[in-house]
């Protein structure tokens, strides 16, 4: 294993490398902020020693804030702030998603001021405990208004909270799409309905808020994502100066009504009044509800579910009644054909034995016809459980060791794997799809090679000679491997430390500048979960990377078990996903592979200040680059993944994120540009 290096005062070194990261890329964030044309969502947030003679004056850090929606407690916001007697100033812009009376709520200990468009709504600049206030404003519709909030703690607990509502909607902490600092804002957004929503009608009625410099907006709708964002097909509909357009209605697109079950596509290009100059929004969707019921609770492959659960589910659209089918044996579920029907949309199966998976369906009844529901599943405490990969996922590497969480009654793990899903759902131990039986401590089998782009499935039951229940089978877990060879998706890492064997922390392999006063490179989180779980372009988690650079370089090294020929199965293209932003230092970055005996080639990215690229960001690199710097191909020991320069250092710091690095045979489809 590469982890041991990690596991000295890992507490200690991170949160000292982490105050510095912090306290340097606040020093830059506005810089970054003041040179650029575009601005960023959410609010800059001040945080100061608090004197109460002399407020104001000691700054402690800066930071954007996405939310103002922060319960301390008795901890500290930050490593570089005291957890009791410091202050916050957030300021920035709020704009309002329709014209209406806004009433501005906090809830806040200590003490609170909040001022939007230059009044002050809330004044409760005292010592208090966790108290309520409100002021109300007119805003209208698409306008952006300056807004200043205040906050102290004094002493013990601390709450800041900023939300809003209106008669017509309900009080929420005001969401980070609403929330803006910096420049302009040109592209179209706030879709209504919210993107993904779910639609029970033949109708719909659409909305935006326009960029700042629309003059008109063309419409684009269809039931084909790529052919919507391309503006291709017939999903160009109409140019329009209102910001509101209906769908499912005679003379407007689908006249006849929506169809149950799909899912459609939209995007709004503003086009300005030069008649030439455009900002395409991003591709949203809503989905009109099925006729099947949906959306289970627990959902679907839930775990440690509690043995008294009661069931519900969404129910199909326009269903009068409702049949449910529930068993600890899929086959009994799957082949069940009459039930007694219900008219709610909840069902009590249980007290429910612990440790085992239970499968259910939902039949829907419309009166004159019955649609049969999918098959659900859970599992209650105990069960065997958190596979990895986890069910459901795609792209997975052909390498994959296969990882689960042993139930608690378990004394082995019996393993089946195959590429038939019912084969395995059914399989003995005298079936060719058993794998083998695992000892209790070693949750993880290897099946080898997989092939390219195919599905598999793979199940544990636990076993324990001493229970009489024993064996219990566990669920069908399934996932999807690549069409292209994968480097590293960042999906394999988890949060368990050493010496557990089962321990697969992120920079237990991505191995960067801890204990190198000349590498400034940090990759993964101070504490768990150590990869990053909402930044992610692919799958559930990206590898977060702080960089210092002010008098070094930074650099992340893999060595790879797999794939080391990078010219297997014709491929032609490195391609590594990232993410930057406005906060960062300018600074490239830069790939270098290299073999064991040491040759190495390196190639940087076209944009000098790659860093500040705000979004996930496709680079596609010609294997034939590092082919012509003279490196071997056939025999990848190391890839590293470097910020700045080695030799002459450009300074600075901040935060990257990457995920899905692969080997491609051509460079992977980018997606289309908006049609002008």
């Amino acid at each position: 294993m590469k982890q041991k290096h990690r596991y000295l005062n890992l507490i200690h070194r991170r949160i000292i490398m982490c105050r510095k990261f912090m306290y340097f890329a606040c020093l830059v964030f506005l810089l970054g902020l003041a040179g650029s044309a575009s601005g960023v969502e959410g609010l800059i947030g001040e945080y100061y020693e608090r004197d109460a003679a002399n407020p104001w004056q000691v700054l402690l850090m800066k930071r954007l804030d996405p939310m103002v929606n922060f319960s301390w407690g008795d901890n500290s916001p930050d490593p570089s702030v005291p957890a009791d007697n410091f202050m916050v100033r957030w300021t920035g812009e709020v704009e309002a998603p329709i014209s209406a009376t806004y009433t501005f709520h906090t809830q806040s200990d200590d003490g609170i001021r909040l001022w939007v468009n230059d009044e002050q709504l809330i004044d409760n600049w005292t010592d208090h405990g966790s108290t309520p206030d409100s002021g109300e404003i007119a805003l209208k519709q698409g306008q952006r208004y300056p807004i200043v909030l205040e906050f102290y703690e004094n002493g013990g607990g601390a709450v800041c909270q900023l939300a809003w509502s209106t008669p017509t909607m309900p009080r929420e902490a005001i969401p980070s799409q609403y929330l803006w600092v910096g420049g302009d804002r040109p592209e179209p957004r706030h879709p209504s309905p919210a993107d993904g929503a779910m639609i029970r009608d033949t109708w719909v009625s659409l909305s935006w808020s326009p960029g700042d410099f629309a003059a008109s907006h063309s419409i684009y709708i269809g039931e084909n994502r790529d052919e919507v964002q391309a503006g291709t097909g017939d999903t160009f509909r109409v140019n329009q100066t209102n910001t509101d357009y209906a769908v499912g209605f005679p003379g407007f697109p689908y006249p006849d009504g929506v169809v149950k079950g799909t899912t459609y596509y939209w995007r709004i290009e503003d086009i300005e009044a030069d008649e030439t100059t455009t900002h395409s929004g991003p591709v949203w969707s809503f989905v009109i509800a099925p006729k099947t019921a949906y959306n289970p609770s627990p959902a679907d492959s839930a775990e440690s579910v509690d043995p008294n659960v009661v069931l519900s589910w969404e129910p199909g659209f326009g269903a009068i009644l409702h049949t449910v089918f529930f068993s600890d044996d899929y086959d009994t579920v799957k082949n069940a054909v009459a039930g007694a029907p219900q008219g709610v949309a909840t069902y009590r199966p249980g007290p429910l034995e612990s440790g085992k998976t239970f499968y259910w369906r939902v039949d829907e009844f419309f009166g004159f016809e019955t649609v049969t529901g999918e098959i659900w599943s859970f599992s209650t405490p105990g069960a065997v459980g958190s596979p990895n990969p986890y069910s459901g996922a795609e792209n997975v590497k052909q390498t994959s060791i296969l990882r689960w969480a042993a139930g608690d009654s378990a004394a082995s793990h019996q393993v089946y794997f195959g590429t038939d899903q019912d084969a395995v759902r059914n399989a003995t131990t005298s079936s060719p799809e058993y794998k083998g039986s695992k000892n209790l401590g070693d949750e993880s089998h290897d099946p080898g090679l997989l092939e390219l782009d195919t599905a598999y499935y793979w199940r544990i039951d636990e076993v324990n000679d001493l229970n009489p229940n024993s064996p219990w089978a566990g669920n069908v877990w399934d996932f999807t491997t690549a069409d292209f060879l994968v480097v590293d998706d960042i999906e394999s890492y988890n949060d368990i430390d050493p010496p557990n064997p089962n321990s697969n922390t992120i920079f237990g392999y991505w191995l960067d500048g801890w204990g190198t006063a000349t590498n400034g490179a940090l990759v993964g989180n101070d504490l768990p979960p150590y990869t990053e779980p909402t930044v992610v372009h692919g799958g559930r988690q990206s590898m977060p990377y702080l960089y210092d650079i002010t008098t070094k370089f930074a650099e992340a090294t893999l060595t790879l078990d797999s794939p080391r020929d990078w010219t297997a199965s014709d491929v032609k293209t490195l391609t590594i996903w990232f993410q930057g932003g406005l906060g960062n230092d300018p600074a490239p970055i830069y790939v270098t592979i290299a073999n064991i005996a040491g040759a190495t080639a390196t190639v940087t990215h076209a944009d000098p200040a790659a860093t500040q690229i705000h979004g996930w960001t496709q680079w596609d690199i010609p294997l034939q680059e590092f082919a012509d710097k003279g490196i071997n191909l056939t025999d990848v020991n190391t890839i590293t993944i470097g910020i700045g320069n080695k030799i002459n250092p450009p300074g600075g710091t901040g935060k990257m994120y990457f995920d899905d690095i692969g080997l491609h045979p051509l460079p992977p489809e980018p997606e289309p540009e908006p049609a002008p």
